[in-house]
């Protein structure tokens, strides 16, 4: 079958064992195929995009009105039955308008994403030659690992095209896998303004050379990060959009291929929301997405109207896009996968990127004074970017939203007449209404226990970016680490999370005791109850973040580069040997005992691709079984790199059994 995005399944949302949509129209493994090897949900968008589903887009519009009116029938019930009469009426008035706060936003969301239906340019413009294309890499101090596959797979690109790796790490090993690779290196003599003074120095060498007459400059940029591998159709699927002439960005979903990092929810992960719904909800007349940093292209034109890209501000993404809407110029979605990156992997990772983002969120928000209406921005702009920008300081709600309950509590004012079985169960009603609600309306791309569990991280980012707001301290911008740790260590909760969560236990656990009598209590049980609900809601959520993040499956790893579980027949010197997993860097199989020597370089010709050489790192025999034997391409082994990189991304048809033809290899998840 051809699974529509959106569209119900019966199988477990986690992986689809399908082919991707048209145009690469072929059969489909199914669940009769024993080969068939599940995929990730990525893989169904690696066709151009498309209007949604019929039934998925039905079910929005009811989970968006269910959503709203469980709410609704909630507040009713709460004013019409339960609000005491006399002097803590002001009290119970006020928990039920913080029980309100988020019926406005549920009403815009139910708006906003009414319609996610994805557009294609015209085919066919983008291999006729008619722009000059530059493909831009910035790099700083990430391992070979992580960026050889990025600059394999986009020197292999088609149209034609130049391929420049902006190295701010003055690396000479880089400069050595440009050559091998037939990119261009670039470095700059000074490192100021981070990714933005990288990508505007490399502009200015374009208009240097478009100007003197050596290369003729480019059209278009293409920008990928170092670790956001793309995949054949990047280019010829997009450069369409630019026959439009005030069309100056393209932004592609950045997608993730490494399974189990810290913000995977088994599915989409958690920006599989944004990405495939969010950002397709803003691509309608009157606004457009934003400059996501990666996966995009830009006009050189546009940039060049607007002084380049923003250095102002650390998200330098955003705030480029806000200067090119302010000059007129559009921006607009592609809704197809179209490279595929790494997630931070761990809850150190998380927080650091999370925070950079939020932060120069708060720049951008002070810098456009964005709460002020503006000309050019139409109200749905004005809405996403405003909004966009507060959705940081959600950490200070969180803790209003801790603080509200406790308030009420210790006040001992009655806010509830309903007995404490009823008052729980209209609660576990209306909230549990509401949830079904909104994940259809977010088209399932949402898995809420792990929503709530990261949720938590919102605090120390919200305080963060409240700090700020208050200090106005200069920021500077923090990569994201990339690659391996020098040892496997557990994440640990920020103190702040830790001081919220014996806060929040210490209050339900004495008012617990306060209405079973054995301490005093002024508070009915009712009233007790209709807080109290709140706080075990917000503490169960607290415990399921700690929990996540000192979880061994997001510690630190020793490994630079991700495996790929796969079953597969290799030769390696003239020997037939089962491959178990591959990496960038090398491969694991099983051979007959005694078969290859201990030690030693070896040929290895994986399915479809030259033959590489590969030295032999550990081979260790199991008695009654075959010999495990662990491979690695040798270092600066730039060919051997090249080969395992463009058959784990740009992998050739028939090379996996049971993998869909036009399916990446690292799209596959274990059995």
């Amino acid at each position: 079958m051809h699974l529509r995005y959106g569209e119900p399944q019966s199988r477990s949302d986690r992986v689809l064992a399908v082919s991707p949509p048209s145009p690469l129209d072929v059969p489909a493994a199914t669940s009769r195929d024993p080969y068939a090897r599940p995929v990730a949900a990525w893989a169904d968008l690696l066709g151009p995009p498309r209007a949604e589903a019929a039934r998925s887009r039905q079910l929005a519009h009811i989970g968006g009105v269910v959503s709203v009116c469980a709410l609704l029938a909630y507040l009713a019930w709460r004013i019409a039955f339960t609000l005491p009469a006399g002097g803590d009426r002001v009290v119970a008035w006020g928990l039920v308008l913080f029980e309100a706060l988020p019926l406005v936003g549920l009403v815009l969301k139910a708006i906003t994403l009414w319609s996610i239906d994805g557009r294609a340019p015209m085919p066919g413009e983008a291999m006729q030659q008619r722009w000059r294309v530059a493909l831009l890499i910035p790099t700083y101090d990430e391992p070979v690992e992580v960026i050889a596959p990025t600059i394999a797979a986009s020197c292999a690109l088609e149209p034609h095209h130049e391929t420049w790796v902006l190295d701010d790490g003055d690396r000479p090993w880089v400069a050595d896998l440009c050559r091998a690779y037939g990119a261009r290196y670039v470095c700059r003599p000074v490192h100021d303004h981070a990714k933005a003074g990288n990508l505007n120095h490399a502009l200015g060498l374009l208009e240097l050379e478009e100007t003197e007459g050596e290369t003729g400059g480019a059209d278009i940029i293409a920008v990928l990060d170092c670790d956001h591998v793309p995949l054949p159709t990047f280019l010829t699927a997009t450069l369409g959009w630019f026959d439009a002439d005030d069309i100056a960005l393209v932004q592609g979903p950045q997608t993730f291929y490494n399974a189990g990092a810290f913000d995977d929810d088994g599915f989409t992960g958690e920006q599989g929301l944004f990405f495939n719904v969010l950002m397709p909800a803003r691509d309608h007349a009157g606004a457009g997405p934003f400059w996501c940093g990666s996966t995009s292209l830009l006009r050189v034109k546009a940039l060049r109207d607007i002084g380049g890209v923003a250095t102002e501000t650390i998200t330098e993404d955003m705030h480029t896009t806000l200067k090119l809407i302010r000059a007129g110029w559009r921006t607009t979605y592609h809704h197809q996968t179209l490279a595929v990156g790494l997630a931070p992997a761990t809850p150190d990772q998380y927080l650091l990127q999370r925070r950079r983002w939020g932060m120069g969120a708060m720049q951008i928000l002070a810098l456009e004074r964005l709460w002020a209406a503006k000309r050019w921005l139409s109200w749905r702009s004005f809405y996403e970017y405003l909004t966009g920008t507060l959705w940081w300081l959600e950490g200070i709600a969180t803790l209003i939203a801790f603080l509200v309950p406790v308030a009420v509590l210790a006040s001992g004012a009655d806010t509830s007449t309903a007995s404490p079985i009823v008052f729980t169960a209209a609660f576990a009603a209306m909230f549990t209404t509401r949830l079904w609600g909104a994940r259809r309306l977010l088209r399932k791309q949402i898995h809420w226990p792990t929503a709530f569990a990261l949720r938590i991280f919102r605090v120390p980012v919200g305080l963060a970016c409240f700090w700020w707001l208050v200090s106005r301290r200069t920021l500077e911008f923090e990569v994201t680490p990339k690659g391996a740790a020098d040892g496997r260590r557990r994440g640990r909760a920020p103190r702040v999370l830790w001081g919220l969560t014996g806060a929040v236990a210490a209050a339900v656990a004495y008012a617990t005791l306060g209405v079973l009598g054995f301490v005093p209590w002024h508070t009915s049980a009712p009233s007790t109850v209709a807080s109290g609900v709140w706080l075990v809601v917000g503490e169960l959520v607290l415990i399921a973040g700690a929990l996540r993040i000192h979880s061994a499956s997001y510690a630190t790893s020793r490994r630079n580069a991700y495996r790929v579980t796969v079953g597969a027949a290799v030769e390696i010197d003239e020997v037939t040997a089962d491959l178990v997993d591959v990496s960038v860097g090398g491969a694991s199989v099983r051979v007959q005992p005694g078969s290859m020597p201990s030690s030693g370089l070896v040929d290895v010709r994986l399915p479809g691709a030259e033959p590489t050489k590969m030295e032999i790192v550990t081979s260790r025999h199991v008695p009654g079984s075959l010999d495990q034997v662990s491979l690695r391409v040798p270092t600066g082994g730039w060919a051997g790199l090249r080969t395992m990189s463009l058959w784990m991304f740009h992998t050739p048809v028939d090379a996996v059994p049971g993998l869909p033809p036009g399916v990446p290899l690292v799209a596959t998840l274990p059995r």
